[in-house]
């Protein structure tokens, strides 16, 4: 068999150094431009403005959330957004405690059921402040009661009333409760793919502090968060014209009664007849003061108008709306 041939290396020049042969390995490829790292198990399509828009209507959610808790409990209730991000419905179920509890939940026409997960030393705490207690739990984690349950889904409807105020400028939202469950296991309302939005809520009620967790279907709630970067900002306002931001309206303070009172203007009675006068004694009033009555809420005035008669009672018709 013959040979193989070779290839001879001519000698190097300088015989008082020896040859040496250097491998370089070959050059790394260049990143392509613009590639960006893709999450397959949480594949969100939205953009950095669509996800800072919407983490500015979680916060407002979190602020009148709060706000309408505390005044429905009469007691000073903090929280605070501690996450907001996807996971999966697995991922979710895997990170529950046992007891804990659950109450399960649909926005209409929105598809999925959503959940809110109340940690038990929280719930607890809840309840007691519902009975009228401090708002302080018993210290160890168990099951709720049926009656505790009952109480519970009244401070429940309110976080869910405040989500769906929060997209009715987008969206009429119909909440309603489904179901409650105390254990993670039991829960087959999605595969453990299913993509949720969830929001991590820290909560304090007088010593007693705690966690929330509220997970939506994503898919269902996509469009809506699409819509939101849409809306677009207001034209900026010179910051010497910029008003101050009103107070958000909630539904619990419509009922709250209010004393009003309707004044004359103050009259000035020489002292004489102000000693004689008696019960039957007329006191002349200006026609123009008729027309100068003040309506006040507490001693702050807020309209003005004049006396007058409606279905034979008297009344008086506004005029005049007073700035304060």
């Amino acid at each position: 068999m013959d040979a193989p041939e070779t290839t001879a290396i001519p000698p190097v020049e300088d015989s008082s150094s020896p040859a040496t042969v250097v491998l370089e390995p070959p050059p790394a490829a260049a990143p392509e431009a613009g590639a960006q790292r893709f999450d397959f198990r949480h594949p969100v399509f939205l953009s950095s403005a669509e996800w800072r828009k919407l983490r500015m209507e979680v916060d407002e959610f979190v602020e009148a959330t709060g706000a309408v808790l505390s005044t429905y409990l009469r007691l000073d209730l903090g929280m605070q957004l501690g996450k907001l991000h996807t996971l999966t419905f697995g991922e979710f179920t895997s990170s529950l405690p046992s007891p804990t509890h659950l109450t399960l939940f649909k926005t209409d026409p929105l598809r999925g059921i959503s959940i809110i997960e109340i940690q038990s030393g929280i719930g607890q705490a809840i309840v007691d402040r519902l009975l009228g207690g401090p708002g302080k739990g018993s210290g160890t984690d168990r099951n709720l009661t049926e009656m505790e349950i009952a109480l519970m889904d009244q401070f429940v409807r309110l976080v869910m009333d405040e989500w769906c105020q929060m997209w009715r400028k987008l969206q009429e939202l119909r909440p309603e409760i489904l179901g409650h469950e105390n254990n993670a296991k039991f829960l087959q309302c999605a595969s453990n793919d299913t993509l949720l939005l969830g929001l991590t809520l820290a909560l304090r009620i007088g010593e007693s502090e705690g966690q929330i967790q509220i997970v939506f279907p994503y898919v269902p709630l996509e469009p809506l968060i699409n819509k939101l970067a849409q809306l677009g900002a207001p034209p900026a306002t010179p910051p010497s014209m910029v008003a101050a931001p009103s107070a958000k309206w909630t539904q619990n303070l419509e009922k709250v009664p209010l004393t009003m009172q309707a004044f004359w203007p103050a009259m000035k009675v020489p002292t004489r007849a102000l000693m004689s006068l008696r019960v039957g004694s007329m006191l002349d009033l200006k026609s123009e003061d008729a027309e100068r009555l003040e309506v006040r809420l507490g001693k702050v005035v807020k309209f003005r108008g004049r006396l007058g008669t409606r279905d034979n009672k008297w009344a008086v018709q506004i005029t005049e709306a007073c700035k304060v």
